[in-house]
């Protein structure tokens, strides 16, 4: 049993008032407080920039300056152009390694990589918010430029994060840029390797615990960005990503399902429903569950560059991609998903 486990079993006669909630004790280590306090802002940080941008708003000697800047958002096409603004001291924060230790979250190198090259990460799966893949590609919580030296990655995300203010500056702080192809386009062709999670938001309907489920047969744009960059592909399984939230059932033949996926045609994302624990209680809230994120990086396949690839030299790379992700799960899985309910399975 792990020492999270222990500690909510122990509090079960401590913590329980009405309807069964199992509280937090009291008494528990400051570290975990200020773990729990790291990923909380990570989840709330798109709400909280804003309700800081609107206090702003409601400053008028501010307004100078706010409305300059809301001209100056207009205008940037940096998010869209590859150009970064990248703040070392920011990934080095204290707060990521609060934020890694909260899981707790890893990173496994199979590999070396040789850092002359350029690479397109595919990050698998999705999860609910890929909690993983910020950890890991846009903080140096788990020692990232230690494990792969010389290889400086973006972690690609909406092109509508870039248009919140105040969030895109803290975004574009962190590394990351938007996933549009025209802003792969222009980092690949700047030699900056990129994280690309690929199954996107309808992967991230198909998260339930201890399942992985996955959505690439049809994922195949990643695949001629690399053919026509000659940068190579290395898929990443991070073991646990879905396993931090419960999802409501939500079936094709659900009024739920019709309704995320009429919301993802009109909105580009989608709106899993999810609850897990809360930040006092171990029953229910926003908080993703104390639960282990192992990510390991395969082995990257190289592909010759080529402007004009067909459709069947796409194919045969995704393959041999798919091949080396399957590889990735059958030799981790006993080690990283003992609790599994089934094997992974590429769906759709």
């Amino acid at each position: 049993m792990s020492k999270y486990e222990s500690e909510k079993t122990q509090s079960h006669d401590r913590g329980r008032f009405s309807e069964g909630r199992h509280f937090a004790p009291v008494r528990l280590p400051f570290r975990r407080r200020l773990q729990t306090l790291a990923v909380l802002w990570h989840s709330c940080s798109i709400a909280a920039t804003l309700s800081f941008f609107f206090f702003l708003c409601a400053v008028p000697p501010m307004w100078p300056l706010i409305i300059a800047y809301l001209v100056w958002i207009v205008f940037d096409d940096a998010p869209e152009t590859g150009k970064l603004r990248t703040r070392k001291w920011m990934k080095n924060l204290k707060i990521w390694r609060w934020y890694a230790g909260y899981f707790p979250l890893h990173l496994h190198k199979t590999v070396s990589l040789e850092h002359k090259k350029t690479y397109i990460f595919g990050y698998h799966p999705h999860g609910i918010l890929s909690f993983g893949a910020f950890g890991n590609f846009s903080t140096e919580a788990t020692g990232w430029s230690e494990k792969f030296p010389g290889i400086d990655v973006s972690l690609l995300t909406l092109s509508s994060n870039f248009r919140t203010p105040l969030y895109r500056d803290y975004l574009q702080s962190m590394s990351l840029a938007s996933v549009s192809k025209r802003s792969c386009e222009h980092l690949l062709d700047r030699s900056q390797s990129i994280c690309i999670v690929v199954g996107g938001a309808q992967e991230s309907l198909l998260a339930q615990p201890f399942t992985a489920d996955l959505v690439l047969k049809k994922r195949l744009g990643f695949v001629k960005l690399a053919i026509k960059s000659g940068a190579s592909l290395v898929p990443v399984f991070s073991f646990g990503e879905n396993d931090l939230f419960e999802q409501v059932k939500n079936n094709p033949d659900t009024a739920l399902y019709r309704f995320q996926q009429t919301f993802k045609k009109l909105m580009g994302f989608t709106m899993p429903l999810f609850h897990a624990r809360g930040v006092f209680n171990y029953d229910f809230g926003l908080m993703p569950y104390r639960r282990p994120i192992n990510t390991v990086v395969g082995r990257p396949i190289h592909v010759e560059k080529n402007e004009n690839p067909t459709e069947e030299e796409v194919k045969k790379i995704q393959a041999t991609y798919v091949r080396e992700l399957e590889r990735l799960w059958e030799e981790n899985r006993d080690k990283f998903a003992p609790k599994r309910k089934r094997e992974m399975r590429i769906v759709a």
